[in-house]
């Protein structure tokens, strides 16, 4: 048994040597071999890893029934060990998977779950990213979000604060861009303005020249539907500025430009 486990754990590090160099084709057969190892010599802990693990090769590549079968799996094992962080990432890629496929009220099902449990085991990155899919899915799901659009509203929210009290800035300013894009759709742009400065002042800080030119050109219009011209054309050419600061071509500056002189005449 000692050698079968020896002979799994060194497919298993060489699956994930694959996996971090996007060779996903190696990794999957590896994993593959590794798992049905663990599986016979009772090695539950590893076994459940790998099927996470294998779970999120297939998710890489966009396999997703695939993947929505490894990570069944895997939440089915770790439920097993009642490792609880662990479900609760197993849960959370599951609440994504489904909303991919469509199937809506599973995704509903399963991000709530890992919202539970990582309320329980305090783990406030990850209930960040739980309320995050949860927004989403809410979002995505046009039935719901017709009859009721506060809540995706509420849950981007939710994460932003949840985010914001960690200091996980990145992530903040990431899902502010989220909902002040929905927020714009609902147009609400006095509260989609706050979001979305807030988000460009967080990328101006991370010489991030790709958000600071698009959230420059989205403060823009949102001030040209607030019927505020003159600061319109502020951010739409501090975004031109950016542009050229940042080695852009002439041909997408240009581009931006005629934008302008389109919207403003």
């Amino acid at each position: 048994m000692k050698d079968q486990e020896t002979n799994a754990n060194y497919f298993f590090v060489r699956g994930q040597k694959d996996f971090q160099e996007g060779d996903f084709q190696n990794c999957i057969k590896d994993l593959i071999y590794a798992q049905e190892i663990f599986s016979s010599i009772g090695n539950k802990r590893q076994s459940a890893e790998t099927l996470l693990l294998l779970g999120t090769a297939y998710y890489s590549i966009n396999q997703f029934s695939q993947a929505r079968q490894f990570y069944s799996l895997a939440i089915s094992r770790f439920q097993e060990l009642e490792h609880s962080q662990k479900i609760g990432e197993c849960a959370l890629l599951l609440g994504e998977i489904y909303r991919e496929e469509g199937e809506f009220k599973k995704s509903k099902q399963y991000l709530a779950k890992a919202t539970d449990i990582f309320t329980n085991l305090s783990n406030l990155e990850k209930l960040g990213d739980s309320w995050k899919e949860l927004a989403l899915t809410y979002q995505t799901d046009l039935v719901e979000y017709s009859a009721y659009p506060a809540r995706a509203v509420n849950a981007y929210k939710k994460a932003i604060e949840i985010y914001k009290k960690i200091k996980a800035f990145d992530k903040k300013a990431e899902v502010e861009n989220d909902l002040g894009h929905l927020l714009v759709s609902q147009t609400k742009y006095e509260e989609s303005l706050k979001v979305f400065q807030n988000a460009l002042n967080h990328f101006k800080k991370q010489k991030d020249k790709d958000q600071i030119i698009a959230l420059s050109i989205l403060v823009g219009r949102v001030f040209f539907e607030l019927d505020k011209k003159s600061k319109a054309k502020d951010y739409m050419f501090k975004a031109i500025d950016e542009m050229r600061n940042f080695q852009y071509s002439t041909e997408k500056i240009n581009q931006l430009k005629q934008t302008i002189l389109t919207m403003f005449n």
